[in-house]
């Protein structure tokens, strides 16, 4: 069965989850490298920080013992000017790299990856080329 009809169509992205043995250390990383902004809990659990982008997209930091998902999944985030992006986090001490260039995909668009203290791979992109298809 396939969802169909205007009721259940998905039409954005709410949240993002990553998991992370060091809680804190994830948080100030997003928070000081990313420059993504804390905000409060909305669940009475101390075992996840949630923080949000400007288009109101959240990203969940949750506390595993166990460590990240393997495979690594990951999420892509957006910027205007993905040369400078590359730039800052390519010379960012606490920045390890998994990409040493900016990758052109088919469409045109532009990504490059990254790992934060965790170990979870993070993209950043350009919009895609494609636009908007459905």
């Amino acid at each position: 069965m396939v969802l169909s009809g205007d009721s259940l169509r998905l039409t954005g992205v709410n949240h993002l989850t990553y998991n992370v043995q060091d809680l804190e250390r994830a948080t100030k990383f997003w928070v000081e490298v990313l420059g993504i902004k804390q905000i409060p809990r909305m669940v009475n659990s101390d075992h996840l920080n949630w923080l949000q982008l400007p288009s109101g997209t959240m990203v969940h930091l949750i506390r595993n013992e166990a460590g990240i998902s393997e495979p690594s999944h990951h999420g892509a985030f957006e910027v205007a000017d993905i040369d400078a992006a590359f730039e800052a986090l390519r010379n960012d001490e606490r920045v390890k790299m998994h990409s040493e260039e900016i990758q052109v995909r088919n469409d045109g668009q532009r990504a490059f990856y990254f790992f934060d203290t965790e170990g979870n791979r993070i993209e950043i992109c350009t919009k895609s080329g494609f636009g908007v298809l459905v």
